[in-house]
């Protein structure tokens, strides 16, 4: 393709794989300064998520998997052991937070976090973020992470949250929230969540470039239908309308689906509500996309304890979606399953929708934005 303009030879291959543009940037010195570029990086992972490909699961056992998104049409599916990511250690736990354009945030129970792009295996660590804590023995063990991509000043953060726990009686809560910056690889101190969140291990949800978590009015525990969230861009939090329940009597959590925000609502022992926010802040554009009932379909679904959506077909037609230790594909119209083995994984511990790309760690950015330093944020009450 040497004879052809260099935006035509950008264009073909910005239809390929990471797999296959990593090799051919061993062609020439000019095919490796073009795929390497911020323009055709940029260029291919827009391509990607307008075409829904370069998609694969990553999944968690004992150890860290990948499988082909496409492969998934078959019954059972051949997963390849992660033996290169940065946190492989069989005495802790690899915990993941979440992917975005082809990033993924991991950490371990010894606090180390780190981004890592497993389709170039290019990895970066954290540096240390201390609890700034007066009082120490508040200080609860639990800690969850946020992880997304700021379009304002085109940067990719992290957020962690640490619970400060009472004592001796003390049953009140505070909530430490710190901000990691990939492109001044720093932390800095955000404003304090302003409603108790129901944590219990996880992470914020990203869609439309905020954090997402279900939280409660007060500092207690119980049934709770508020959702805020984090705006990485001016990193302030906002109340998200939910949709219009004619039952409350559920229990809710949110969930990333094909960029968009979802709502889980389980209801015990009779069934399962997903909707999805089509216009992300319109409270008109929650559509009930699901809604499985038992035991009307006791053959689709046993348990309600624990689902939730994975992605869309590239039809739109079906919904991967995980039970406890299954995933199976759901036909929105048929209200049919087909379930998806992962051959030699007998534990499924969690899944998560990744995207291939050639983001880099280095400098940060790598995303669509304009490429503007962030500016210093003042600490705004909600």
């Amino acid at each position: 393709m040497s004879h052809l303009p260099e935006e035509l030879t950008a264009d073909i291959l910005s239809r390929l794989s990471v797999k296959s543009l990593l090799r051919f940037k061993l062609v020439s010195p000019t095919w490796r300064a073009l795929i390497e570029s911020s323009d055709f990086i940029k260029s291919h992972l827009n391509r990607s998520i307008a075409t829904k490909s370069n998609l694969f699961l990553i999944v968690k056992e004992s150890h860290l998997y990948s499988v082909d998104f496409d492969s998934l049409s078959d019954s059972t599916v051949d997963p390849v052991k992660l033996d290169h990511h940065p946190l492989r250690c069989q005495d802790h736990i690899t915990e993941v937070w979440g992917s975005c354009n082809g990033l993924i945030c991991l950490s371990n129970a010894l606090d180390t976090v780190v981004l890592w792009n497993p389709s170039t295996r290019e990895s970066i660590k954290l540096p240390y973020a201390s609890i700034e804590s007066q009082n120490q023995s508040r200080v609860d063990p639990i800690r969850v992470y946020g992880f997304g991509y700021d379009r304002i000043s085109d940067d990719y953060k992290v957020v962690r949250i640490v619970v400060l726990r009472g004592v001796d009686g003390d049953e009140s809560f505070q909530y430490e929230v710190k901000v990691y910056s990939l492109r001044w690889n720093s932390w800095h101190r955000a404003q304090e969540f302003p409603h108790y969140p129901n944590l219990k291990k996880t992470g914020g949800v990203l869609a439309s470039g905020a954090l997402h978590w279900v939280v409660s009015p007060e500092t207690a525990f119980g049934k709770s239908h508020l959702i805020v969230s984090f705006d990485l861009g001016v990193e302030e939090y906002r109340l998200v309308p939910p949709p219009e329940f004619s039952n409350t009597n559920f229990y809710m959590s949110v969930e990333g689906f094909g960029g968009c925000l979802s709502v889980l609502c389980r209801y015990y022992l009779a069934g399962v509500d997903i909707w999805v926010m089509k216009e992300y802040g319109v409270k008109e554009s929650w559509t009930n996309i699901i809604s499985m009932a038992h035991p009307a379909q006791p053959d689709v679904i046993r348990s309600f304890h624990y689902v939730r959506p994975i992605a869309c077909s590239k039809s739109g037609e079906q919904v991967l979606l995980e039970q406890d230790t299954c995933l199976f594909w759901y036909d929105i119209r048929t209200k049919m399953r087909q379930s998806v083995r992962i051959r030699d994984i007998q534990d499924l511990l969690q899944v998560d929708i990744c995207m291939g790309s050639l983001v880099s760690l280095r400098g940060g950015g790598g995303g669509e934005g304009d490429g503007k330093k962030p500016q210093e944020k003042e600490e705004r009450n909600m």
